[in-house]
């Protein structure tokens, strides 16, 4: 990258983060990587999102599509407590987007392209949690993507790291979305006997998909796992 580009990613990075803080608030850094906190990896695929722990106890792949509203509703309910576990180490969540839903707008397409951006650049794992919370509840299905902007600023917000960030609002490449979408329907049929439903939530420890619906699956999940 030369002198001018990194300078202006950078500026373009600190102006985001500054104006999430709100009035009266200062830049406290909360968007670096604290090396306390579970990472995030992509899988061998590439394809797939890995937040948490190697070792956590209990380890899900999360099949979502960024216009589902079924989606969106779990991330309501669930995405606090998932984000709570991740950083406790209990948890980890592969997510594997997919873009059955999408339409000329790119809508689904552009916002997993902005989950594989955030996943980069040392983001630790609960502030990509929060992310993709935000991601759905700002949830327009049907309609126009989100701007550079509104997803950066979401990123921000979330605590993404300032690099990531940049990329976001810049509107980089991050994933081939046809191949992604290809490569994580192609699994999630499989594990659901040819139905290619969302959102789908995969147990990779027992190897069975779980029931989301059950009162208080989460826990259910993790109990009897901690070591």
């Amino acid at each position: 990258m030369r002198l001018p580009r990194l300078i202006l990613v950078l500026a373009t990075a600190l102006a985001l983060l500054t104006a999430s803080t709100g009035c009266g608030r200062t830049v406290t850094g909360s968007a670096l990587r604290d090396p306390d906190l579970p990472g995030v990896t992509l899988t061998a695929d590439g394809f797939g999102i890995i937040a948490g722990r190697p070792d956590a106890p209990a380890q899900i792949e999360v099949y979502t599509e960024p216009q589902c509203t079924h989606c969106a509703h779990l991330q309501d309910t669930d995405g606090p407590e998932m984000k709570s576990m991740i950083a406790l180490g209990l948890l980890t969540v592969t997510y594997r987007p997919v873009t059955f839903l999408d339409t000329e707008y790119g809508y689904s397409a552009k916002v997993a392209n902005a989950m594989f951006l955030a996943a980069a650049h040392g983001t630790s794992a609960p502030p990509l949690q929060a992310y993709v919370a935000t991601l759905w509840g700002h949830q327009n299905p049907g309609g126009s993507a989100p701007s550079d902007g509104q997803l950066a600023g979401w990123a921000a917000d979330s605590g993404v790291s300032a690099e990531a960030v940049a990329t976001i609002q810049f509107g980089e490449h991050a994933v081939d979305t046809d191949e992604m979408t290809m490569t994580n329907e192609t699994r999630l049929q499989e594990i659901r006997d040819g139905d290619a439903g969302t959102p789908t939530v995969y147990d990779l420890t027992g190897n069975t998909v779980v029931d989301i619906q059950e009162t208080e699956w989460l826990a259910k999940l993790t109990a009897g796992r901690q070591t």
